[in-house]
Formats: C-alpha cells, sequence, structure tokens
C-alpha cells in the first residue's frame, strides 16, 4: 500500500497547489470585465489566459477529484453496497473504463503535444499567447493524474476486495 499512499500523496500535493488558481480565474476575469466595461479596452492575451488557467486547473486537478471521490459516479447498485463490492466495482471500473480510456488518451496526445511542442505552437490570434504548445501539454498532465491515482485506487481496491470481512 506504500505505493499507492505515495502516488496519493503526489495528487494531494497537485490539487491543492492547483486550488488558489480558481482567485487568479476569477481576477483576471473581474480585470477583463472592469477594463472592457470601464476603460473600452481588451487584452487578448489575459483572454486567452483564461483558457489557459482553466485547463489547468481542470486537466491538472482530474487526478485529485478521483482521490477525493468527487468524480461523476453513476450511482445505481455502489451507494448502498457494502465496502468489498464497493471495492470490486472500483477494480472492474479502473481495469476495464479507466486504463483503456487512459490508454487512448495516451496514444493519442502525445504525438499531438510532441507536434505542437516541435513546432512551438502558438496563438492564431497575432496578438494572442505564443504557447500553445504548452496549453496542449495539459492533456498529458491530465493522463498523467489520472493515471497514477488509477493504479492507486486499483491497488487499494484490489486489497480492499481480498479482505476477509
Amino acid at each position: 500500500m506504500r505505493i499507492a499512499d505515495r502516488l496519493d500523496a503526489l495528487n494531494e500535493a497537485l490539487g491543492k497547489a492547483l486550488g488558489p488558481l480558481v482567485i487568479v480565474l476569477v481576477l483576471v476575469q473581474f480585470a477583463l470585465v472592469i477594463m472592457s466595461g470601464v476603460f473600452h479596452v481588451g487584452s487578448i492575451k489575459l483572454q486567452e489566459s483564461l483558457l489557459y488557467i482553466n485547463s489547468l486547473m481542470f486537466l491538472g486537478a482530474a487526478g485529485y477529484t478521483l482521490l477525493k471521490d468527487a468524480h461523476v459516479r453513476v450511482d445505481v447498485f455502489y451507494r448502498d453496497a457494502p465496502e468489498r463490492k464497493k471495492a470490486k466495482i472500483n477494480l472492474a471500473g479502473t481495469l476495464f473504463l479507466l486504463f483503456p480510456f487512459l490508454v487512448f488518451v495516451w496514444v493519442i496526445a502525445i504525438p499531438y503535444v510532441f507536434t505542437s511542442w516541435r513546432n512551438l505552437e502558438a496563438s492564431f490570434e497575432t496578438s494572442g499567447l505564443p504557447i500553445v504548445y504548452i496549453l496542449k501539454s495539459f492533456i498529458l498532465l491530465f493522463a498523467f493524474t489520472l493515471s497514477i491515482q488509477g493504479v492507486s485506487l486499483a491497488v487499494r481496491s484490489w486489497a480492499a476486495w481480498r479482505q476477509k470481512g
């Protein structure tokens, strides 16, 4: 279980580190509204930064969300199930749904992101952010955090399912 503890700790730290981005997102949006409404000026870079902040928050914290069991769950059988059955459901879901999805994401995302880095992809907007390749890298962060949390969930679910009780 030490491996699961370490993987959990990594996602816990990342989730907590990304938490303050909510405030940054609100402040940037507020600044844009004031700039536009009061001073009648805009900033494409600032507008695009909202997408970067939002993407980093949600894609980076995907593993943290799974760690906290705060993801969307279709709760038909799970809610009232005994702990061993919950563990079995979690293990099956991880092995047969999460992991195949993550393999697909990794296979598609790696060449997509590497091509973006190779070309140092920039915004289509002339005055936009010239770092689209970093934005696309958040897809790999998403896959990484979910992958390590999936391993942790599988290890913990296996152990809970195999326990006598």
